[in-house]
Protein backbone atom coordinates (compact mmCIF):
# COMPACT_ATOMS: atom_id res chain seq x y z
CA UNK A 1 0.00 0.00 0.00
CA UNK A 2 2.80 2.23 1.04
CA UNK A 3 4.06 1.73 -2.50
CA UNK A 4 1.04 3.44 -3.84
CA UNK A 5 1.29 7.13 -2.07
CA UNK A 6 4.67 6.98 -3.74
CA UNK A 7 3.46 9.12 -6.97
CA UNK A 8 0.35 10.22 -5.71
CA UNK A 9 0.17 12.95 -2.74
CA UNK A 10 -3.94 12.51 -2.47
CA UNK A 11 -3.67 8.79 -1.48
CA UNK A 12 -0.66 9.31 0.85
CA UNK A 13 -2.58 11.88 2.23
CA UNK A 14 -5.66 10.57 2.30
CA UNK A 15 -4.91 7.04 3.31
CA UNK A 16 -1.76 7.55 5.34
CA UNK A 17 -1.95 10.79 6.65
CA UNK A 18 -6.22 10.71 7.28
CA UNK A 19 -6.72 13.83 5.61
CA UNK A 20 -9.25 15.10 3.00
CA UNK A 21 -8.74 17.32 0.59
CA UNK A 22 -10.57 20.08 -1.19
CA UNK A 23 -10.82 20.41 -5.03
CA UNK A 24 -7.96 23.26 -4.99
CA UNK A 25 -5.99 21.05 -2.64
CA UNK A 26 -6.33 18.00 -5.01
CA UNK A 27 -5.75 20.05 -8.02
CA UNK A 28 -2.56 20.72 -6.63
CA UNK A 29 -1.35 17.98 -5.19
CA UNK A 30 -1.72 15.78 -8.18
CA UNK A 31 0.04 17.81 -10.42
CA UNK A 32 3.41 18.15 -8.21
CA UNK A 33 5.12 14.40 -9.38
CA UNK A 34 5.14 16.01 -12.76
CA UNK A 35 5.96 19.42 -13.04
CA UNK A 36 9.09 20.63 -11.52
CA UNK A 37 8.20 24.35 -11.50
CA UNK A 38 4.68 25.48 -10.83
CA UNK A 39 3.31 28.82 -9.62
CA UNK A 40 0.34 28.18 -7.67
CA UNK A 41 -2.18 31.65 -7.80
CA UNK A 42 -5.09 31.56 -5.61
CA UNK A 43 -7.72 33.54 -3.81
CA UNK A 44 -7.64 33.39 0.07
CA UNK A 45 -8.33 30.80 2.55
CA UNK A 46 -8.16 28.11 0.07
CA UNK A 47 -5.97 25.54 2.19
CA UNK A 48 -2.27 26.33 0.32
CA UNK A 49 -0.66 25.91 3.11
CA UNK A 50 -2.05 22.77 4.39
CA UNK A 51 -1.47 21.15 1.26
CA UNK A 52 2.66 22.30 1.41
CA UNK A 53 2.46 21.07 4.43
CA UNK A 54 1.36 17.48 3.47
CA UNK A 55 3.60 18.06 0.48
CA UNK A 56 6.69 18.09 2.68
CA UNK A 57 6.06 15.11 4.29
CA UNK A 58 4.96 13.01 1.08
CA UNK A 59 8.68 14.59 -0.38
CA UNK A 60 10.67 13.72 2.57
CA UNK A 61 8.86 10.33 3.35
CA UNK A 62 9.52 8.42 -0.02
CA UNK A 63 12.93 10.93 -0.80
CA UNK A 64 11.24 11.99 -4.13
CA UNK A 65 13.83 12.50 -6.38
CA UNK A 66 16.77 10.36 -4.69
CA UNK A 67 17.04 6.87 -7.12
CA UNK A 68 19.52 3.90 -6.02
CA UNK A 69 19.56 1.20 -3.72
CA UNK A 70 16.40 1.58 -1.29
CA UNK A 71 19.01 0.90 1.69
CA UNK A 72 21.04 3.22 0.49
CA UNK A 73 18.55 5.98 -0.04
CA UNK A 74 17.02 5.37 3.51
CA UNK A 75 20.71 6.25 4.81
CA UNK A 76 20.71 9.29 2.94
CA UNK A 77 20.42 12.57 3.94
CA UNK A 78 17.54 14.22 2.86
CA UNK A 79 15.85 17.99 3.12
CA UNK A 80 13.03 20.32 1.73
CA UNK A 81 12.80 23.60 2.37
CA UNK A 82 9.25 26.03 2.71
CA UNK A 83 10.10 29.78 2.82
CA UNK A 84 8.01 32.94 3.22
CA UNK A 85 8.49 36.62 3.61
CA UNK A 86 5.90 36.14 6.38
CA UNK A 87 7.71 34.85 9.38
CA UNK A 88 3.86 33.59 11.06
CA UNK A 89 2.99 31.83 7.35
CA UNK A 90 6.49 29.80 7.41
CA UNK A 91 5.52 28.87 11.30
CA UNK A 92 2.45 28.01 10.69
CA UNK A 93 3.23 25.70 8.21
CA UNK A 94 5.86 23.82 10.01
CA UNK A 95 2.57 23.34 12.88
CA UNK A 96 0.77 22.08 10.22
CA UNK A 97 3.55 18.90 9.51
CA UNK A 98 3.64 18.66 13.09
CA UNK A 99 -0.05 18.24 14.00
CA UNK A 100 -0.91 16.40 10.88
CA UNK A 101 1.81 13.16 11.88
CA UNK A 102 0.31 14.00 15.39
CA UNK A 103 -3.31 13.17 14.62
CA UNK A 104 -3.98 16.40 15.84
CA UNK A 105 -4.72 18.38 12.91
CA UNK A 106 -8.60 19.31 12.54
CA UNK A 107 -11.11 20.54 9.91
CA UNK A 108 -15.08 20.79 9.77
CA UNK A 109 -17.44 19.32 6.96
CA UNK A 110 -21.03 19.01 6.50
CA UNK A 111 -21.50 20.04 10.37
CA UNK A 112 -18.89 17.50 11.44
CA UNK A 113 -15.89 18.13 13.50
CA UNK A 114 -12.81 15.97 11.93
CA UNK A 115 -9.38 14.87 13.03
CA UNK A 116 -6.95 13.39 11.49
CA UNK A 117 -5.81 9.57 11.78
CA UNK A 118 -2.41 9.38 10.95
CA UNK A 119 -0.88 5.17 10.57
CA UNK A 120 2.93 6.28 9.91
CA UNK A 121 4.89 6.91 12.86
CA UNK A 122 7.51 9.51 10.78
CA UNK A 123 8.07 11.93 13.22
CA UNK A 124 11.38 12.13 15.32
CA UNK A 125 11.77 16.02 16.34
CA UNK A 126 11.41 19.22 16.29
CA UNK A 127 13.92 22.36 16.56
CA UNK A 128 11.29 25.52 16.84
CA UNK A 129 14.72 28.11 16.39
CA UNK A 130 16.22 26.55 13.46
CA UNK A 131 12.42 26.11 12.49
CA UNK A 132 13.33 22.29 11.44
CA UNK A 133 11.32 19.29 11.32
CA UNK A 134 13.04 15.98 11.75
CA UNK A 135 11.92 12.62 9.96
CA UNK A 136 12.65 9.08 11.38
CA UNK A 137 14.42 8.39 7.89
CA UNK A 138 16.83 10.64 8.14
CA UNK A 139 15.43 13.71 6.47
CA UNK A 140 14.11 17.24 7.46
CA UNK A 141 12.16 19.69 6.58
CA UNK A 142 13.01 23.22 7.20
CA UNK A 143 10.05 26.46 7.77
CA UNK A 144 12.36 29.57 7.43
CA UNK A 145 11.39 33.09 6.88
CA UNK A 146 13.49 35.86 4.07
CA UNK A 147 12.69 38.84 5.23
CA UNK A 148 15.88 39.84 6.32
CA UNK A 149 18.06 38.32 4.05
CA UNK A 150 16.72 37.88 0.83
CA UNK A 151 17.39 33.96 1.50
CA UNK A 152 21.02 34.10 2.05
CA UNK A 153 20.49 31.86 4.74
CA UNK A 154 20.65 29.38 2.29
CA UNK A 155 23.40 29.31 1.29
CA UNK A 156 25.27 26.05 1.19
CA UNK A 157 22.43 23.66 1.44
CA UNK A 158 20.78 21.89 -1.08
CA UNK A 159 17.20 20.95 -0.76
CA UNK A 160 15.36 17.94 -3.53
CA UNK A 161 12.08 20.29 -3.12
CA UNK A 162 11.81 24.62 -2.30
CA UNK A 163 7.96 26.25 -1.79
CA UNK A 164 7.69 29.57 -1.53
CA UNK A 165 4.83 30.39 0.67
CA UNK A 166 3.18 33.83 0.16
CA UNK A 167 5.94 34.55 -2.39
CA UNK A 168 4.01 38.11 -3.48
CA UNK A 169 5.33 39.26 -0.11
CA UNK A 170 8.88 39.49 -0.60
CA UNK A 171 10.68 42.30 -1.35
CA UNK A 172 12.80 41.02 -4.15
CA UNK A 173 11.72 37.63 -5.44
CA UNK A 174 13.28 38.38 -8.65
CA UNK A 175 16.56 38.49 -7.35
CA UNK A 176 15.64 35.62 -4.97
CA UNK A 177 14.86 33.37 -8.15
CA UNK A 178 18.39 32.60 -9.80
CA UNK A 179 21.06 33.50 -7.00
CA UNK A 180 19.08 31.78 -3.94
CA UNK A 181 16.81 29.35 -4.98
CA UNK A 182 16.84 27.51 -7.94
CA UNK A 183 20.62 27.47 -6.92
CA UNK A 184 19.85 26.00 -3.85
CA UNK A 185 18.00 22.81 -6.02
CA UNK A 186 20.82 22.57 -8.43
CA UNK A 187 22.75 18.62 -6.65
CA UNK A 188 19.17 17.13 -6.89
CA UNK A 189 17.23 19.28 -10.11
CA UNK A 190 14.75 19.88 -7.51
CA UNK A 191 11.20 21.07 -7.23
CA UNK A 192 10.55 25.03 -7.07
CA UNK A 193 6.88 25.70 -5.89
CA UNK A 194 5.77 29.42 -5.76
CA UNK A 195 2.52 30.16 -4.42
CA UNK A 196 0.50 33.43 -3.18
CA UNK A 197 -3.06 35.36 -3.51
CA UNK A 198 -2.22 38.40 -5.18
CA UNK A 199 -1.80 41.38 -3.31
CA UNK A 200 -2.02 44.91 -4.90
CA UNK A 201 0.77 45.94 -2.10
CA UNK A 202 3.02 43.19 -2.37
CA UNK A 203 6.50 44.22 -3.07
CA UNK A 204 6.69 41.26 -5.85
CA UNK A 205 3.11 41.78 -7.27
CA UNK A 206 4.61 42.75 -11.01
CA UNK A 207 7.11 39.89 -10.97
CA UNK A 208 4.43 37.86 -10.09
CA UNK A 209 2.20 38.77 -12.66
CA UNK A 210 4.64 38.80 -14.78
CA UNK A 211 5.20 35.25 -14.35
CA UNK A 212 1.12 34.66 -14.58
CA UNK A 213 0.84 35.83 -17.69
CA UNK A 214 3.40 34.37 -19.31
CA UNK A 215 2.63 30.68 -17.76
CA UNK A 216 -1.43 31.57 -18.90
CA UNK A 217 -0.67 32.58 -22.08
CA UNK A 218 1.79 29.58 -22.82
CA UNK A 219 -0.92 26.92 -21.53
CA UNK A 220 -3.94 28.61 -24.14
CA UNK A 221 -1.33 28.90 -27.05
CA UNK A 222 -0.14 25.42 -26.48
CA UNK A 223 3.36 26.30 -25.96
CA UNK A 224 6.31 25.91 -23.78
CA UNK A 225 5.11 25.97 -20.11
CA UNK A 226 7.60 26.75 -17.77
CA UNK A 227 5.99 27.36 -14.80
CA UNK A 228 2.63 25.15 -14.63
CA UNK A 229 -0.03 27.42 -13.52
CA UNK A 230 -2.30 26.68 -11.12
CA UNK A 231 -5.37 28.64 -9.73
CA UNK A 232 -7.77 27.94 -6.80
CA UNK A 233 -10.84 29.99 -5.83
CA UNK A 234 -12.41 30.91 -1.85
CA UNK A 235 -15.17 28.62 -2.88
CA UNK A 236 -13.02 25.45 -3.46
CA UNK A 237 -12.41 25.28 0.12
CA UNK A 238 -15.58 23.15 0.74
CA UNK A 239 -13.95 22.79 5.07
CA UNK A 240 -15.92 26.70 5.38
CA UNK A 241 -19.37 25.63 5.59
CA UNK A 242 -21.28 27.01 2.87
CA UNK A 243 -23.31 29.48 4.90
CA UNK A 244 -20.42 31.03 5.77
CA UNK A 245 -19.27 31.34 2.70
CA UNK A 246 -21.50 33.14 1.30
CA UNK A 247 -22.16 35.61 4.15
CA UNK A 248 -18.72 36.43 4.18
CA UNK A 249 -18.41 37.36 0.49
CA UNK A 250 -21.95 39.00 0.64
CA UNK A 251 -20.50 41.28 3.88
CA UNK A 252 -16.92 41.66 1.79
CA UNK A 253 -18.73 42.78 -1.85
CA UNK A 254 -20.95 45.59 0.32
CA UNK A 255 -17.72 46.35 1.61
CA UNK A 256 -14.98 46.45 -0.58
CA UNK A 257 -16.11 45.45 -3.84
CA UNK A 258 -13.06 46.11 -5.65
CA UNK A 259 -11.18 43.88 -3.05
CA UNK A 260 -13.87 41.13 -3.89
CA UNK A 261 -12.31 39.66 -6.98
CA UNK A 262 -8.52 39.28 -5.13
CA UNK A 263 -10.28 37.44 -2.07
CA UNK A 264 -12.79 35.34 -3.55
CA UNK A 265 -11.25 34.72 -7.24
CA UNK A 266 -7.38 35.22 -6.67
CA UNK A 267 -7.63 38.27 -9.10
CA UNK A 268 -4.53 40.85 -9.91
CA UNK A 269 -6.11 44.53 -8.50
CA UNK A 270 -4.43 47.71 -9.32
CA UNK A 271 -2.97 49.81 -6.31
CA UNK A 272 -5.14 52.89 -5.89
CA UNK A 273 -2.01 54.89 -5.33
CA UNK A 274 -0.09 53.45 -8.07
CA UNK A 275 0.21 55.28 -11.24
CA UNK A 276 0.79 52.38 -13.59
CA UNK A 277 -1.31 48.85 -13.44
CA UNK A 278 0.27 45.15 -13.57
CA UNK A 279 -1.89 44.76 -16.64
CA UNK A 280 -0.56 48.22 -18.35
CA UNK A 281 2.82 47.43 -17.37
CA UNK A 282 3.01 44.17 -18.70
CA UNK A 283 1.60 44.96 -21.76
CA UNK A 284 4.56 46.81 -22.62
CA UNK A 285 7.09 43.94 -23.61
CA UNK A 286 7.84 42.94 -26.53
CA UNK A 287 8.41 39.28 -25.88
CA UNK A 288 12.48 39.90 -26.31
CA UNK A 289 14.55 39.69 -23.79
CA UNK A 290 17.86 40.50 -24.55
CA UNK A 291 18.72 44.05 -26.71
CA UNK A 292 19.07 44.49 -30.24
CA UNK A 293 21.98 45.46 -31.99
CA UNK A 294 21.94 48.89 -34.19
CA UNK A 295 20.38 48.11 -37.67
CA UNK A 296 21.01 51.16 -40.55
CA UNK A 297 18.21 50.57 -42.20
CA UNK A 298 14.78 48.30 -42.44
CA UNK A 299 14.36 44.96 -43.85
CA UNK A 300 13.47 46.42 -47.02
CA UNK A 301 16.75 47.68 -47.39
CA UNK A 302 16.02 51.47 -48.33
CA UNK A 303 14.35 52.58 -45.09
CA UNK A 304 16.75 54.09 -42.94
CA UNK A 305 16.16 53.00 -39.17
CA UNK A 306 15.99 56.62 -36.56
CA UNK A 307 17.20 56.00 -33.14
CA UNK A 308 16.98 58.22 -30.22
CA UNK A 309 19.61 58.00 -27.03
CA UNK A 310 17.70 59.25 -23.91
CA UNK A 311 18.94 60.07 -20.67
CA UNK A 312 18.28 60.53 -17.19
CA UNK A 313 21.38 61.51 -15.23
CA UNK A 314 22.44 60.24 -11.80
CA UNK A 315 26.06 60.62 -10.00
CA UNK A 316 25.71 61.07 -6.37
CA UNK A 317 27.42 57.87 -5.14
CA UNK A 318 25.15 55.43 -3.60
CA UNK A 319 22.40 57.52 -5.09
CA UNK A 320 20.18 57.55 -8.00
CA UNK A 321 21.11 55.70 -11.38
CA UNK A 322 22.13 56.98 -14.45
CA UNK A 323 19.33 55.48 -17.08
CA UNK A 324 20.53 55.59 -20.69
CA UNK A 325 17.72 54.25 -22.93
CA UNK A 326 17.76 53.73 -27.37
CA UNK A 327 14.51 53.74 -28.58
CA UNK A 328 13.92 52.82 -32.32
CA UNK A 329 11.84 55.85 -33.45
CA UNK A 330 11.33 54.58 -37.11
CA UNK A 331 7.59 54.49 -37.01
CA UNK A 332 6.15 56.96 -34.79
CA UNK A 333 2.90 54.92 -33.81
CA UNK A 334 5.67 51.97 -32.59
CA UNK A 335 8.69 53.13 -31.03
CA UNK A 336 10.21 50.53 -29.04
CA UNK A 337 13.15 50.64 -26.20
CA UNK A 338 16.11 48.70 -28.39
CA UNK A 339 19.20 48.77 -25.54
CA UNK A 340 19.40 50.12 -21.69
CA UNK A 341 21.81 50.58 -19.43
CA UNK A 342 22.71 52.46 -16.02
CA UNK A 343 24.89 52.82 -13.14
CA UNK A 344 25.07 53.91 -10.11
CA UNK A 345 27.04 56.58 -9.41
CA UNK A 346 30.25 56.52 -11.29
CA UNK A 347 32.68 59.57 -12.78
CA UNK A 348 30.80 62.12 -14.78
CA UNK A 349 33.03 61.02 -17.26
CA UNK A 350 32.70 57.81 -17.95
CA UNK A 351 28.99 58.90 -17.89
CA UNK A 352 29.16 60.76 -20.80
CA UNK A 353 31.10 58.88 -22.63
CA UNK A 354 29.07 55.72 -22.37
CA UNK A 355 25.95 58.45 -23.90
CA UNK A 356 28.40 59.45 -26.71
CA UNK A 357 29.19 55.89 -27.70
CA UNK A 358 25.65 55.61 -27.51
CA UNK A 359 24.91 57.99 -30.01
CA UNK A 360 27.30 57.59 -32.63
CA UNK A 361 26.63 53.13 -32.25
CA UNK A 362 23.40 54.03 -33.20
CA UNK A 363 23.87 56.79 -36.47
CA UNK A 364 24.52 59.69 -34.52
CA UNK A 365 20.88 59.27 -33.17
CA UNK A 366 19.67 62.57 -31.26
CA UNK A 367 20.56 62.96 -27.78
CA UNK A 368 17.43 63.96 -25.27
CA UNK A 369 19.01 64.68 -21.61
CA UNK A 370 17.58 65.47 -18.13
CA UNK A 371 18.84 69.23 -17.15
CA UNK A 372 16.39 69.49 -14.60
CA UNK A 373 19.61 69.45 -12.09
CA UNK A 374 22.52 71.26 -12.16
CA UNK A 375 24.57 68.44 -13.26
CA UNK A 376 22.34 68.05 -16.04
CA UNK A 377 22.86 71.48 -17.26
CA UNK A 378 26.81 70.62 -17.13
CA UNK A 379 26.21 68.20 -19.04
CA UNK A 380 24.38 69.50 -21.76
CA UNK A 381 27.21 72.15 -22.20
CA UNK A 382 29.84 69.21 -21.98
CA UNK A 383 27.66 67.46 -25.15
CA UNK A 384 26.55 70.32 -26.89
CA UNK A 385 28.39 68.90 -30.38
CA UNK A 386 25.32 66.90 -30.47
CA UNK A 387 22.78 69.84 -30.42
CA UNK A 388 21.25 68.21 -27.49
CA UNK A 389 17.91 68.14 -26.52
CA UNK A 390 16.39 69.52 -22.85
CA UNK A 391 14.43 67.94 -20.93
CA UNK A 392 13.47 70.34 -17.86
CA UNK A 393 11.23 69.71 -14.73
CA UNK A 394 8.72 71.65 -16.32
CA UNK A 395 8.59 68.76 -18.83
CA UNK A 396 7.97 66.09 -16.11
CA UNK A 397 3.90 66.13 -16.17
CA UNK A 398 3.21 66.33 -19.44
CA UNK A 399 5.78 63.14 -19.97
CA UNK A 400 4.36 61.64 -17.67
CA UNK A 401 0.91 62.23 -19.58
CA UNK A 402 2.09 60.59 -22.64
CA UNK A 403 3.49 58.19 -21.03
CA UNK A 404 0.38 56.97 -19.45
CA UNK A 405 -1.47 57.39 -23.09
CA UNK A 406 1.28 55.24 -24.86
CA UNK A 407 1.52 52.14 -22.08
CA UNK A 408 -2.28 52.40 -21.87
CA UNK A 409 -2.25 52.19 -25.58
CA UNK A 410 -0.19 49.04 -25.83
CA UNK A 411 -3.77 47.09 -24.69
CA UNK A 412 -5.97 48.51 -26.97
CA UNK A 413 -6.79 46.71 -30.49
CA UNK A 414 -7.38 49.32 -33.03
CA UNK A 415 -9.18 49.56 -35.98
CA UNK A 416 -9.47 50.70 -39.28
CA UNK A 417 -12.80 52.70 -37.91
CA UNK A 418 -11.54 53.53 -34.58
CA UNK A 419 -7.72 54.60 -34.06
CA UNK A 420 -6.53 56.42 -30.66
CA UNK A 421 -4.58 60.10 -30.67
CA UNK A 422 -1.68 58.85 -29.28
CA UNK A 423 0.07 54.77 -30.06
CA UNK A 424 1.44 52.21 -28.00
CA UNK A 425 5.52 51.83 -26.71
CA UNK A 426 6.95 48.89 -25.96
CA UNK A 427 10.30 47.41 -24.90
CA UNK A 428 12.19 43.78 -24.57
CA UNK A 429 11.70 43.29 -20.87
CA UNK A 430 13.83 45.15 -18.31
CA UNK A 431 13.38 43.96 -14.93
CA UNK A 432 14.31 47.16 -13.20
CA UNK A 433 11.98 49.01 -15.16
CA UNK A 434 9.35 46.53 -14.46
CA UNK A 435 9.80 47.00 -10.15
CA UNK A 436 9.97 51.09 -10.88
CA UNK A 437 6.87 51.59 -12.85
CA UNK A 438 5.11 49.09 -10.16
CA UNK A 439 6.01 50.92 -7.51
CA UNK A 440 5.67 54.69 -9.12
CA UNK A 441 3.79 56.85 -7.42
CA UNK A 442 3.57 61.02 -8.72
CA UNK A 443 4.80 61.72 -5.33
CA UNK A 444 8.33 60.31 -6.15
CA UNK A 445 10.71 61.91 -3.66
CA UNK A 446 11.26 58.78 -1.80
CA UNK A 447 11.05 55.96 -4.68
CA UNK A 448 13.36 54.72 -7.46
CA UNK A 449 11.78 56.72 -10.42
CA UNK A 450 15.16 56.64 -12.74
CA UNK A 451 13.91 54.05 -15.12
CA UNK A 452 10.49 55.68 -15.24
CA UNK A 453 11.90 58.92 -15.86
CA UNK A 454 14.13 58.13 -18.83
CA UNK A 455 10.62 55.94 -20.58
CA UNK A 456 8.69 59.31 -20.02
CA UNK A 457 11.53 61.35 -21.43
CA UNK A 458 11.16 59.12 -24.55
CA UNK A 459 7.17 59.37 -24.37
CA UNK A 460 7.83 63.05 -24.30
CA UNK A 461 10.38 63.07 -27.27
CA UNK A 462 7.95 61.46 -29.52
CA UNK A 463 5.17 63.79 -29.11
CA UNK A 464 7.36 66.79 -28.78
CA UNK A 465 10.26 66.18 -30.91
CA UNK A 466 9.07 62.89 -33.10
CA UNK A 467 5.52 63.23 -33.81
CA UNK A 468 4.30 64.43 -37.42
CA UNK A 469 7.63 63.32 -38.86
CA UNK A 470 7.29 60.79 -41.60
CA UNK A 471 9.92 58.68 -43.40
CA UNK A 472 9.63 58.96 -47.68
CA UNK A 473 12.32 56.74 -49.18
CA UNK A 474 12.64 57.75 -52.92
CA UNK A 475 14.34 54.94 -55.55
CA UNK A 476 17.20 55.67 -57.55
CA UNK A 477 16.45 53.48 -60.20
CA UNK A 478 15.10 55.61 -62.94
CA UNK A 479 18.47 57.92 -62.40
CA UNK A 480 20.81 55.36 -62.99
CA UNK A 481 18.73 53.21 -65.70
CA UNK A 482 18.44 49.92 -63.84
Amino acid sequence: MLALGEDDPIFFGEHFLGLTFNPFQKRFLRAVPYNKQMMVATANQVGKTVALAVLHIWFNYYKKGFAGDPEMIEKARFETLNISPISRQATECLHYIEEILHSEFSWEFDGKRYINDCKIWFWENKNENLGRVDFLNNSSAYCLSTASDQGAGLAGKQFAAITYDECVQSHHLEEEMGARIFSRTAKYSGWVVLIATPDEMGKSQQYWYHLYTAAERAMKEGGVVDWLLIKGLYDENIFIPLEKRNEFKTRLKKFSPQKYHQVIEGAFLASVDRMFPPDVIEGMWNGNTMPSKPEEFMKDGTTKRLYVVVVDWGVADGGDETVIGVADVTEFANPFVVHAWSKSGGDPVELMAMATYLVLQFFDAPLVLDVAEMGGVIFKKMLRSFRPIAFGQGNKQDALFYLQLRLRNNLRKLTNQSESAMNGLKSYYLPKLERQLSTYKLDDKKIKQDWVMMLAMLAWYMEKHRKGKKIESFSLKKFYNI
